[in-house]
């Protein structure tokens, strides 16, 4: 049995069967045409088609290069042969690229290799390109485009888990689906500094991984208040934790021009942290610092590293112009422990997890009455009860989302996580005029807090206004590239296509988001109402039929109270018409 090592690139149409069954013979037409061309730029690239699959081609090459020139060049090629075409009646191919060793059958190739370039490209968006670890490491300054890091992932039916990375081919005009294309180094220019946060080591024990995190957090946070710097959200720079990194590949995958990283010792009430700031693209390290103290030195020391990290990079920047002067720390730091621990339950994006964090931040109110940003959180926990249908008793949760709300606002002027935390719940409790207020305050004093963005796009979606919606989605996704919440995000984007009458294309970012997020099931509701507004009723009852296994409880009487609804009356009744179409139940 002969093998060798080769580039595999895959490729399939999105949403082929809806295509066939608007025009059978004028899309087979089309997907000719197309497959002429692809086959024509794998040979000038050097490779062969030596398979396909319905609507796919599969192609080998003997460089990873090659391969990923090629697919950017299909890309193109594609984009300018369909310029002309109805946006719903585009063929967008999705292509996946592996480097790997393959089995040799003749003309045909078979193994793993194979096996992984089909599950990146199940994993791409529409017109969008996802390669392996093993064909980035081939990359570097061989190809003009941006590579973004989505991870490690487990792929079906593969043994091991594989780094993937998306190829941002697309400039911002032509990204109709959402791909965000110029490099972040080069969306925000050389002149302003650009800066990731890692997680720092625990040298302390497993026990303190959560307090860990925290001072991270902190740490960000203050950094993102410094107006002439570019800071990577902390959801983006936590995919790296745990994993061996290098400052340079770190640096080109997020864009950024400076590094810091750090390791936290608590030992009783002793606590020590070291910090370094390096220079990504040379790995030289800019400065470094060590501080001792009790644990009740924590915030100063959070405020000093920021302040010296911010004065390394920039020495025209004042420490006073991180503004740090004005946080008011809790009065306990039992207080801020119990908050920091209930930290992950918030992102968790589930019931379970919100049945965690609620008691962990009831605990740090009862310590400290008067701190903000645990009313906040708590605030949050209660309305995504409310707004993700979590609940059986929506009256009570909006109740106490309120007085929780209430709470905070007395005392979270200056704390932009906490303004963001009362802001996305507002917006939960229907009064988007207010969010607005308190994500533009969150912004005034974070403009790089990527989740008060993506609360601002929501608030926009539920105004009504679609385009303002799509600005703050996008500019969320451009500061935290890598979130593991960007499915969020790329909801939200979704809907704000949908608002602006591109459900096609709204649809498949819910297929997508579905896809790869199995457990979250909201999108469901979306995806099924979407389809059946755009006609495309086998997806429609699909989505259905998918939400009722996983929501037994849905109805669109529930559904439709929702108070996210008040302003948009129009588009809830679309809504509601839509999912009674494909047999979800009234009450």
């Amino acid at each position: 049995m002969d093998r060798k090592l080769a580039a595999i690139l895959s490729t399939d149409v999105v949403g082929f069967s809806r295509l066939t069954a608007l025009d059978e013979e004028g899309t087979v037409r089309a997907l000719t045409s197309c497959h002429d061309h692809i086959a024509e730029l794998v040979r000038e690239h050097g490779g062969r088609v030596f398979g396909s699959a319905g609507d796919g081609l599969i192609a080998e090459f003997p460089s990873a290069v090659q391969a990923v020139r090629c697919s950017v060049e299909i890309q193109r090629r594609l984009l300018r042969h369909f310029g002309d075409v109805p946006e719903e009646r585009r063929l967008k191919f999705r292509i996946g690229i592996n480097l790997g060793d393959v089995v040799v059958s003749g003309d045909d190739l078979l193994g793993d290799g194979v096996n992984v370039a089909a599950r990146l490209q199940e994993m791409a968006t529409p017109s969008g390109i996802c390669i392996s670890g093993s064909v980035r490491e081939h990359l570097d300054g061989k190809i003009a485009s941006a590579l973004t890091s989505l991870g490690e992932r487990s792929l079906k039916n593969i043994p091991r888990p594989v780094w993937v990375f998306r190829v941002d081919w697309a400039n911002e005009e032509q990204a109709s689906d959402g791909l965000f294309g110029a490099s972040l180094a080069g969306r925000f220019g050389k002149d302003q500094p650009s800066i990731v946060i890692m997680p720092f080591d625990n040298l302390s024990g497993p026990g303190d991984g959560y307090f860990v995190d925290g001072v991270v957090e902190e740490i960000t946070s203050a950094l993102s208040r410094v107006r002439d710097f570019f800071v990577i959200a902390r959801q983006s720079a936590f995919t790296y934790k745990g994993k061996f990194a290098d400052v340079r590949d770190v640096g080109r995958e997020l864009g950024v021009s400076y590094v810091v990283e750090g390791t936290v010792r608590r030992g009783g009430d002793r606590l020590r942290i070291s910090v370094q700031l390096v220079d990504a693209e040379r790995r030289t390290q800019l400065w470094s610092e060590r501080y001792e103290g009790s644990t009740e030195d924590l915030f100063e020391f959070q405020d000093r590293i920021a302040a010296q990290v911010a004065g390394a990079i920039h020495p025209a920047i004042r420490s006073a112009e991180i503004e740090l002067s004005k946080r008011k720390p809790p009065s306990s730091l039992r207080a801020y422990d119990l908050v920091v621990r209930a930290y992950p339950h918030l992102w968790g994006h589930n019931k379970g997890g919100i049945e965690l964090a609620i008691p962990l931040l009831q605990d740090a109110i009862a310590i400290d009455p008067f701190y903000g940003r645990a009313h906040a959180c708590l605030a949050w926990c209660h309305a995504q009860n409310l707004g993700y249908i979590w609940t059986e008793e929506p009256e009570r949760e909006l109740e106490l989302a309120l007085r929780a709300i209430e709470a905070a606002t007395r005392s979270i002027d200056d704390d932009p996580t906490a303004l963001t935390a009362v802001g996305g719940a507002i917006s939960h409790c229907g009064d988007q005029e207010r969010a607005a207020a308190f994500l533009e305050r969150a912004l005034a004093l974070d403009p790089n807090n990527a989740w008060a963005w993506a609360r601002f796009g929501w608030v926009a979606s539920y105004k009504g206004e679609p385009h303002r919606a799509r600005e703050r989605f996008e500019r969320a996704m451009t500061l935290s590239p890598a979130d593991p919440l960007a499915f969020n995000m790329r909801m939200g984007f979704a809907l704000a296509l949908a608002l602006a009458g591109s459900l096609s294309e709204a649809v498949s970012i819910a297929r997508e988001v579905v896809n790869k997020h199995p457990d979250v099931t909201w999108p469901y509701r979306m995806m099924a109402a979407w389809s059946s507004m755009d006609g495309d009723h086998e997806t429609a009852r699909w989505a259905a039929t998918k939400l009722l296994a996983a929501e037994p409880d849905f109805t669109i009487e529930r559904y439709m109270k929702r108070p996210v609804f008040r302003a948009v009356p129009e588009w809830a009744d679309q809504m509601a018409e839509a999912l009674r179409r494909v047999g979800v139940p009234e009450r």
